[in-house]
This record gives C-alpha cells, sequence and structure tokens, in this order.
C-alpha cells in the first residue's frame, strides 16, 4: 500500500517563505479528468464515499450506548459487552494493514463496493444475532467492511482528483465532517432507539446507508486502472492478530479465569509477538516495518495516537455503563448527556485544520495536550465526586484536547517518512491507534467489571491519573530526543 496515501503540501501564501504543512489525503494512481469535475457529478461522488465512513463512525458511537439493552437481553456480564466493541475493532484495525493493497491492486471502486456489502451483512447478521457469541461474531465481521471502506473510500477522493490539490483538501474535509457528524449522533441516535423501540434496530439503519452507498458508487465513481503494489504479509497479519487477541482476552476475561490459563495466554501471546518480530525481520514487505521506529517522528507519532485512543475509547465504553447503571440515567438520557462530550471534539477537529494550516500540526498537538491533560487530572480529582454535573467541565475540557490531537498525528507520521512510504505507513499508524482502542476498552471495561460504583470510579480516576502523567512523561521524552538529535546533526 506504498501508494495509499501521499503528502499534499499547499502554501501558506503565495509569496511565503514558510514551510508548508502536510495534508494528508489517501490516494490512487490512476489518472484523473484535468479540470473540474461538474457539480452533479462531483456530489455523488462525495455520498459514495462519505456515507461508508458515516456508517463507520456511527457503528463507534451508538453501539456504546445500547450495550446495557443487548445486556439485559443476552444476560451477559461486563466481559460480553467488551467482546462487542472490540470483536469489531480488533479486525478493523489488523485488515486495515492490507486493505488498501488489495483496493490499489484490484480497484479502489470494486473494494469500496466490496466494504460496503460486507459491513451490510455483518450488520445484518448483528441485528438477528441469536445469542452473544453470534452477536460477537457478527461485530468481527462487520470489521472487515469497516477496513475495506475507509481507506478505499479515501483513495476514490484522491484518485478522483489528482489534478486539483486545493480541491482535494476540501473533499477531505467534507468526508471527516461525515465522521464528526456520525460521533455526534450516534448517542443521540442510540438513546432514542434503545428507548422507544428495540435495540437491533441501531444495526438494521446501516442497512439503507450501505445499500445506497453501493449504488452510489457503482454508478458515480470511474473504476481505476489496476497498478502494481506490495506484496501482502498475510502471515505477520496473522501473527498480530493471535498476539493481540490472546492479550485483550486474558485482560478481558481475566477474573473468570484461573492462573493456569492467564500463563497459557500470556505465552500464545508473547510467542505470538515473537515470531511476528523474526518473521518481519525477514520479509522484504513486512506488514510493519520494524525499521519505522528508528525514526523519531514516528515513534512519537505512534505513542501518541495509541495514548490517545487508548484514552478516548476507555471513557467513551467507561462512561457510557457509568452513565446507565451508577448514575441510573435511561438510554435517552445518556444518549443527551454524550451531547456536550461529543460537540467540543467536532468543533476542536474542525478547528485544528486551521491552526495546522498555518503552523503545523505540532501547533495544534500542542493546543490539544494543553487541553488534554489538565482535563484529565480535573476529571482524577477527588472533588469530583462522579455526580454528572462535576464532571461535565472537566469532559467538555478533555473532549477539545483529543480535537486538537487526532486529526494531527498521521501528518505528524507523514512528515517524517519519504513520500513512497506514505501508506503504508498511514496504514501502520492507524493500524496502532485503532488497536490501543480495543485495549482502552478492555482496561476501562475492567472497572466496570469490579464491583461497586465507589471502587469503579476510583480506579476509573487512577487510570485518567497514570494516563495524564504518561502523556507529560511522553513530551518530556520526545523533547529530549529532539534535542538530542538536533546537536548530534550541529556537531
Amino acid at each position: 500500500m506504498e501508494n495509499e496515501t501521499e503528502i499534499v503540501r499547499t502554501p501558506l501564501a503565495e509569496d511565503s517563505s514558510n514551510e508548508t504543512f502536510a495534508h494528508i489525503t489517501a490516494t490512487g494512481q490512476a489518472s484523473a479528468p484535468t479540470g473540474r469535475m461538474p457539480l452533479s457529478q462531483l456530489v455523488p461522488l462525495m455520498v459514495a464515499v462519505s456515507l461508508g465512513y458515516f456508517a463507520v463512525q456511527l457503528d463507534v458511537s451508538i453501539v456504546n450506548l445500547s450495550l446495557p439493552a443487548i445486556q439485559a437481553s443476552y444476560h451477559a456480564d461486563v466481559a460480553a459487552l467488551q467482546w462487542i466493541v472490540n470483536a469489531y475493532t480488533l479486525s478493523f484495525s489488523v485488515l486495515l494493514l492490507s486493505a488498501g493493497i488489495l483496493g490499489d491492486r484490484y480497484g479502489n471502486r470494486r473494494f469500496l463496493i466490496i466494504g460496503y456489502a460486507l459491513f451490510l451483512t455483518g450488520s445484518l447478521a448483528c441485528a438477528l444475532a441469536p445469542t452473544i457469541s453470534t452477536m460477537q461474531a457478527a461485530r468481527f465481521f462487520q470489521g472487515f467492511g469497516a477496513a475495506f471502506i475507509v481507506p478505499n473510500s479515501l483513495a476514490v477522493i484522491n484518485g478522483s482528483f489528482v489534478d486539483d490539490k486545493r480541491l482535494r483538501l476540501v473533499l477531505l474535509s467534507v468526508w471527516m465532517s461525515f465522521g464528526g457528524a456520525a460521533l455526534t449522533c450516534g448517542p443521540i441516535l442510540g438513546g432514542v432507539i434503545t428507548s422507544f423501540t428495540n435495540w437491533r434496530y441501531i444495526f438494521i439503519i446501516n442497512l439503507p446507508v450501505c445499500l445506497l452507498g453501493m449504488a452510489i458508487t457503482a454508478r458515480a465513481v470511474k473504476a481505476a486502472p489496476q497498478r502494481p503494489t506490495r506484496r501482502q504479509d498475510w502471515i505477520g497479519q496473522a501473527l498480530i492478530l493471535l498476539f493481540s487477541a490472546a492479550l485483550l482476552f486474558l485482560i478481558i476475561n481475566y477474573a473468570d479465569m484461573r492462573s493456569v490459563a492467564h500463563a497459557a495466554l500470556l505465552a500464545v501471546a508473547a510467542a505470538g509477538l515473537a515470531v511476528f518480530v523474526v518473521v518481519e525481520l525477514r520479509l522484504t514487505d513486512p506488514a510493519i516495518p520494524l525499521d519505522m521506529f528508528r525514526n523519531l517522528g514516528l515513534q512519537r507519532a505512534v505513542t501518541l495516537g495509541s495514548l490517545i485512543n487508548f484514552i478516548y475509547f476507555g471513557i467513551v465504553f467507561y462512561s457510557s455503563l457509568y452513565f446507565r447503571y451508577d448514575l441510573k440515567m435511561t438510554a435517552l438520557q445518556a444518549g443527551l448527556a454524550f451531547i456536550p462530550m461529543t460537540l467540543p471534539l467536532v468543533f476542536s477537529n474542525m478547528l485544528s485544520a486551521r491552526i495546522s494550516t498555518g503552523h503545523g500540526p505540532d501547533r495544534s498537538i500542542s493546543v490539544g495536550l494543553a487541553f488534554l491533560i489538565p482535563g484529565m487530572v480535573w476529571l482524577a480529582l477527588p472533588a469530583v465526586d462522579g455526580g454528572y454535573s462535576e464532571m461535565l467541565p472537566a469532559f467538555v475540557v478533555v473532549s477539545l484536547g483529543i480535537g486538537f490531537i487526532t486529526p494531527m498525528i498521521t501528518s505528524l507520521a507523514l512528515l517524517s517518512v519519504d513520500p513512497e512510504r506514505s501508506g503504508m505507513i498511514s496504514a501502520v499508524v492507524n493500524f496502532f491507534r485503532q488497536i490501543s482502542g480495543a485495549f482502552g476498552v478492555a482496561v476501562f471495561g475492567a472497572f466496570m467489571a469490579s464491583g461497586g460504583i465507589a471502587r469503579s470510579y476510583r480506579e476509573f480516576r487512577f487510570a485518567l491519573a497514570i494516563l495524564a502523567f504518561a502523556l507529560v512523561a511522553s513530551i518530556g521524552l520526545f523533547s529530549r530526543l529532539g534535542s538530542s538529535k538536533a546537536s548530534g546533526a550541529e556537531g
């Protein structure tokens, strides 16, 4: 997937001597018509690529608010609910490493349609799942569709506007806004659906979206020529899946297993990771090139991106259950309670583009950290006793911080590598982000399973304090490493 994404540099001003800032878009190498696309063609194309991203992001936020209803329906425990979320994230993150390559090789339009079809099938299976196990399997399958939709929808945008970089940036912002809208309205829809109908409709609403997306993609998106790509590393992906699944199972199901099972899972995870490293070092085209970790910019992007997703996914999962069980909110009340927490994220997400265009991604990340770290410390203070009104201001500050940082992680990574490696690096960075979100759900979900409102919230606050310290430590570490590298270069 070496050409899945590229760095598009836009000048701050035509006569400016300042360095340009890299905006990230997904690419295809297909030739595109020069000149402007008529609006009658542009609008259907953007609907085709944006509907899929909307559905993928909607499932992130809408499912969490419906978990208590799902739990009651299946008589499931918290661990089973965590697997409903993580089965989707696990398959999504691992397949991301190859989904873009397949699209580049056999056609992004074709694989966008395949992604819609898989997501539709997975959604239908979730809606009809008779048991918790079949629900988890359906969510795993649904993640395959999400993995095909995201990189190939971006590739269609870039491949359709090769000669118009400015328009491509505008369209990328439109595409991202669909995701932001999904994250914002997901809790509301989840609360309304769960309150007035059956929770299964949170998956059924994906069906018309996917059918419409497939139909419009078939008509509005032109097929691009197939092109050579790097080789697939299926063995490496299988090994990283084995490692991640074993470790997640250990964390999520720890309380229900004996020490022998703990040791066995830990051994499987360690063996999977060890064999993965050996295999990746020997391959010409590894799924995750280990030499990337010698690059300071990539180290920073992976570390920061992983921490942010761990924090965000963990907080959202924990809060969804905390609002319902401990604060005794109805599904509708919990959905409405999330609105002040998601709107600031959308606002700062859009504002980050303005900041980064003028000053680069580091400025937006710094602004985000200036909100995020104090917000997490605020939320961890004993004075915040766990009531919604006391928690809300801190939630808003945390949400603002995450919104400034999240869009800039991939930009930060791609500024650190040569353009020919940008597609592969983008996939790897996003894999680490997604899989870290799964571990965030696993760890924060364990607090809900520990028993007792006071103990649960105490552990939640302690985790936030530890993670805030980890963010501060990472800032200091990379600042020091950057200074040492600069001193070495001068010497």
